[in-house]
């Protein structure tokens, strides 16, 4: 298939995702038609909801890549799902929560703002889905038992020099540190005692090592752990902010990233571990 052809389907496809998503949410009353937004705004949102689906389903259409696919088709169904099936969302003024005598206008949604949620967070799934299908696209490489993808970049068939993987690593921190710092202006996310400079400092960098370390050591040395455990805290993070709580996951994960990294590298360790004692190999039976 041609290659414009399939970016055409993509994006056929990705239209179709953000109409039905914004059809549904502006049946269910929520206020996120074209004019409620600036330009900006709604490029945002709307574009977002376009390319977190184009891209799995050019992925699939291209590489033959299932996971990004999948993880889409679940995650758009989930947030149909809680939106369509009871309770559904229910909308009520302050004043009946604060037991004030007038109505103040101002309208808490309960049960509900997922469509909405989903479409300001679409980059942070864009991420997940992308490193996703970096990890497919190594394993079904690397082992005889999964189909091999079709055609895969020279920078992520083996061998892979350093200095490539070092490439994919750095973009792919970068891409990582901007959408993560962006996340956690949206929420809010903030230090006590006039440190947040510090925080922010500390984080942005570690927000780029979180993901580079991880992809660096998938491209280079082939190992899956690290990037899988990376792509699975992504979407528990991105998950979270459907609950909105005050406790939200990613200061957790913007803050004490370290933590995150660690487990990640233990993870590496213990993938590595297992390919010298040779269990690895006999078991999914390497090439």
């Amino acid at each position: 298939m041609p290659s414009s052809r399939r970016v055409a389907r993509s994006l056929l496809v990705g239209l179709l995702h953000a109409a039905v998503l914004v059809a549904v949410a502006l049946d269910l009353g929520y206020a996120v038609g074209p004019a409620e937004y600036t330009a900006v705004g709604l490029l945002w949102r709307y574009g977002g909801l376009v390319v977190v689906a184009a891209l799995p389903v050019w992925l699939a259409l291209r590489f033959r890549l299932v996971v990004p696919l999948l993880a889409l088709v679940v995650t758009t169904g989930y947030v149909l799902g809680m939106e369509l099936t009871p309770p559904g969302p229910t909308f009520r003024d302050v004043a009946e929560l604060e037991r004030l005598d007038e109505p103040t206008g101002i309208m808490v949604v309960e049960n509900g703002l997922y469509i909405v949620r989903y479409m300001v967070n679409a980059s942070v799934w864009l991420v997940g889905f992308l490193f996703a299908g970096l990890v497919e696209a190594v394993s079904r490489t690397d082992w005889r038992r999964l189909p091999a993808a079709l055609a895969l970049p020279d920078w992520l068939s083996p061998p892979v020099s350093r200095r490539q993987a070092a490439g994919v690593a750095a973009v792919g921190g970068l891409l990582h540190l901007v959408v993560m710092v962006w996340f956690a202006r949206r929420l809010g996310v903030t230090m006590t005692g006039g440190y947040e400079w510090v925080l922010y400092t500390v984080s942005t960098l570690g927000m780029w090592l979180l993901a580079a370390v991880p992809l660096y050591l998938l491209v280079r040395y082939r190992l899956v752990v690290p990037a899988t455990l990376l792509t699975g805290f992504i979407f528990l993070d991105v998950r979270s902010e459907f609950a909105a709580s005050v406790d939200g996951a990613h200061a957790l994960y913007f803050g004490a990233w370290f933590l995150f990294l660690a487990i990640v590298l233990v993870g590496g360790v213990v993938e590595y571990g297992l390919r010298r004692l040779d269990l690895v190999g006999r078991i999914t039976e390497r090439r």
